[in-house]
């Protein structure tokens, strides 16, 4: 056996947490068979090199040829278990289970939309006229009351749109 290929082994047996003795026994043999494939000193037989690659979860050639690096599976459907991302494409937020995205195209919970963009573009345009209000006329305490208009805006707009929708149903 050649140096790269034990070396290929050891890396896979360490990618893969296994002790020598744990590999040893997953597969059959003993500690000193793993460790002299490790050393270029033997090379696994045929029923070894398929188990070890079943094992790795690679290819036989991609455990046998060495001068490619060894191809990593990517699971395009494995989600971080918790992730904030804050940027100029909003807010986005992983909770276990739970995905949260609030920007400028609305708030979205688990694939559903809470809110459209026009509501946030309402209550970003809210706080503009409360800070316009608080420099120009120094009216920051009694202004505060104009923030009340976000919750009716949203009750009078998600009104309307229940309102719509029912309509559509009829």
């Amino acid at each position: 056996m050649n140096i790269e290929i034990a070396n290929r082994l050891l890396e896979l047996r360490k990618e893969k947490n296994f002790s020598q003795e744990e590999l040893a026994e997953k597969i059959g043999v003993s500690r000193q068979a793993v460790s002299k494939w490790e050393r270029a000193e033997s090379s696994p037989d045929t029923d070894n090199l398929i188990e070890l690659a079943r094992l790795y979860e690679v290819s036989l050639d991609e455990l046998l040829f060495t001068t490619e690096p060894i191809p990593r599976k990517i699971d395009e459907d494995a989600k971080p278990k918790e992730y904030v991302s804050v940027g100029l494409g909003g807010i986005h937020v992983i909770d276990g289970d739970t995905e949260v995205h609030v920007g400028l195209g609305g708030i979205n919970v688990d694939g559903v939309e809470y809110a459209k963009p026009i509501d946030s573009v309402v209550s970003i345009a809210i706080i503009i006229i409360y800070l316009i209000l608080g420099f120009w006329r120094q009216l920051w305490h009694p202004g505060w009351v104009i923030f009340l208009g976000i919750p009716i805006y949203y009750l009078i707009a998600g009104a309307i749109r229940s309102r719509k929708k029912n309509k559509k149903d009829l």
